[in-house]
């Protein structure tokens, strides 16, 4: 029995507890996600380009998987894209892929046949293309304004195509550079992602708990607290170090974090 199916069976929930991959409907709606999730809608009614940035493990992929799994798939053409690093060929070919689009040869050919599809999925079904690109930081300046280039179509104000870019804070830093001032005007939306509220994090401890199948008390308030401060309100850092909690409760057969138990974890991660 591995670890994670050993803990499952030993703590009585029913599935992991502080799984990264939880379903849209269960994932924690912090004061943040919440106003990320109206930000994104305005911006889908606006339209152009957004830019969600955040700390490593703020929360930026979930709360974009929360928000587009919600969105009616009959009006949006959704295409999210986790490797910027394949260049913006790479990323055309990858868009081409996604709306099962049989790509050409030259990129020319590529970007036209793109856009005329994008504009017929628009104009004759109503429907709207939503470019995602994650881990964003990574994109090279040049990359950047090709992207610019290519959210451009005939009638600005009613582009059939919305890009979000996501990224750590490198990336709007990049996006400010003087050489990338027309990107920089065209973002119509941005928000920060900071991580958790100190008075989020009992709330947001006792959901993934409940999510998993225990609705009890098994974090003392005072280990919850320390936790939030050693994680600095991320919620990745949060569930790492709450998840390796359990796993030495597990280990040392106590029903209950305590002050030891997340003492014995931070010793292991050298963070005492």
């Amino acid at each position: 029995m591995n670890e994670q199916a050993s803990l499952v069976q030993a703590l009585g929930f029913v599935r992991q507890p502080f799984d990264k991959n939880l379903p849209a409907k269960d994932i924690f709606r912090s004061a943040q996600i919440k106003q990320l999730f109206e930000i994104l809608r305005r911006f889908l009614n606006r339209r152009g380009i957004a830019l969600i940035t955040g700390e490593i493990g703020s929360g930026k992929s979930t709360a974009i998987r929360g928000f587009t799994e919600q969105l009616d798939k009959t009006a949006y053409e959704i295409v999210y894209l986790d490797d910027p690093t394949i260049g913006f060929r790479g990323i055309l070919h990858s868009i081409a892929s996604k709306i099962n689009l049989q790509a050409g040869f030259f990129k020319w050919q590529l970007l036209e046949n793109l856009k005329a599809t994008i504009e017929k999925n628009a104009w004759d079904f109503n429907k709207t293309t939503l470019l995602i690109i994650d881990e964003a930081q990574l994109l090279p300046p040049k990359t950047l304004e090709e992207l610019r280039l290519f959210t451009n179509f005939k009638i600005d104000s009613q582009t059939p195509l919305n890009l979000i870019l996501s990224g750590q804070p490198d990336l709007k830093r990049t996006i400010q550079l003087s050489s990338l001032k027309a990107l920089f005007q065209r973002i119509t939306s941005h928000y920060h992602l900071t991580g958790l509220q100190r008075t989020e994090a009992k709330d947001y401890i006792a959901h993934h708990l409940s999510v998993a199948g225990r609705t009890d008390t098994i974090f003392a308030d005072d280990v919850i607290n320390e936790i939030f401060q050693q994680a600095k309100g991320i919620p990745r850092i949060i569930n790492t170090l709450s998840y390796d909690c359990l796993i030495n409760i597990v280990d040392d057969n106590k029903n209950i974090v305590d002050q030891s138990t997340l003492e014995k974890v931070l010793l292991s991660w050298d963070m005492c």
